[in-house]
This record gives structure tokens, sequence and C-alpha cells, in this order.
């Protein structure tokens, strides 16, 4: 009875968007891009096209670039085809959650294996600012609607004065689909006014560079 009023949740939640929250790092020309063009998800041909970028503007060697396209996680079924929001105040996010995004260029799937290569990791750490990119994302982009209708239903719980075990209405969730540019509310990085105000990193144990 639970998990079909959840789905039936869910469904009723499908034509309405989200103003979500991806943490990253850019260059100038990749936020621009985004700004412009919308947010892609994870798939090897960004990736290859980002680092061929890095490589022509002489960010990147050619056998550095080689490196980190034959090292990394871009093909993990948990990882493509997927672009990840937080769905709550950017300010509530867990420093230590969002730091290594913020630090590395190219995301998880390239500095994981790559972070603590002597070279590659400090040439990951140099390149692009720490990003924050603000969006509306359709309910009908996510996974599914379980963790959106979830946090719902959480919600509602909480105004009428019950506790829950999470936070309610707060969750994660990835799109499964490219955001167009339409979608996409503010490009900020650090350390612009409005990113440090959004994300509360003045107030992080660990500053930005």
């Amino acid at each position: 009875m639970f998990d079909r009023a959840i789905h039936c949740l869910g469904d009723s939640l499908r034509p309405f968007s989200l103003r979500g929250y991806h943490f990253t790092r850019l260059t100038d020309h990749e936020a621009a891009q985004v700004e412009k063009q919308g947010l892609e998800i994870l798939s090897v041909d960004l990736i290859e096209r980002r680092i061929a970028a890095q490589v022509t503007s002489g960010a990147l060697t050619l056998d550095q670039g080689s490196r980190l396209l034959q090292k990394n996680q871009i093909r993990d079924a948990n990882r493509t085809g997927m672009a990840w929001f937080c769905f709550y105040a950017a300010n509530e996010v867990l420093e230590g959650g969002v730091m290594p995004l913020l630090k590395h260029w190219g995301g998880e799937a390239l500095y994981n294996f790559n972070a603590d290569d002597l070279e590659l990791g400090p040439l990951l750490r140099s390149m692009g600012r720490p990003a924050l990119i603000e969006a509306h994302v359709p309910a009908s982009y996510l996974s599914n609607t379980f963790r959106l209708a979830s946090a719902v239903y959480r919600a509602d719980l909480a105004n009428q004065g019950l506790r829950t075990k999470e936070r309610p209405g707060r969750f994660e969730d990835y799109s499964t689909r490219p955001l167009d540019s339409r979608m996409v509310r503010q490009v900020l990085r650090y350390p612009e006014p409005e990113f440090i105000r959004l994300t509360g990193c003045k107030k992080w144990n660990q500053p930005l560079k």
C-alpha cells in the first residue's frame, strides 16, 4: 500500500521542475558553454572533448590527456549518463562531500583514479575554478520519482509536526537527460560574491582555490 502511494505521488509530480545545484570545477570557456548550450550528462564523448580542448589550450600535454583518457571511471554504470544535483539549499551541503568536486577539474570520474598521481593530481587542481550550476530540473528527467516523492512525503509529515529520520524535503538525485540552456538559471564560480553567498563557503574549514 505504501509503495503504491509513493509511486502515485511520484507520478503526480512529473509535470513539475525542481531547483537543483550541481557542484563542479570549470574553465572560463566551459562555464560560458554551459550558459549558452546547457549542461550535458557524463559521457565518454563529453570527457574526450573537454580533455581535447585542454590539450589544444596547452593546459595539458598530449601525453597527459591520453593518460586521463586511459585511467578513469567514465564508463562505470553508476556514473555514465548522469548529472547529479542536490535539491536543497547549496549552503546545506556537507563540505567534505563537495570539496573534492570543487578542487578537481573533470569531475569524480577523472579525479578518483588520478588525484593522487604526482603529475596529474596537481594539474587537475590547477585547471579552472570551483563552480556552482543552479538549474531547474524537470522531475521527468530524474532517475525515478521515488526520492522526490519520499522527500515530499517527509516534508508533509514535518508540516504535521511529526519527526522523520531524514531531514524533510532534502534529497539528491541525477538527471538522465541533458539540460538545455533555458533550464540553467546561473553558472557561478568562486570567488564571485553570489557563489560565496549561496554556498556559505567562507565558513568552511578548507579554503577554496
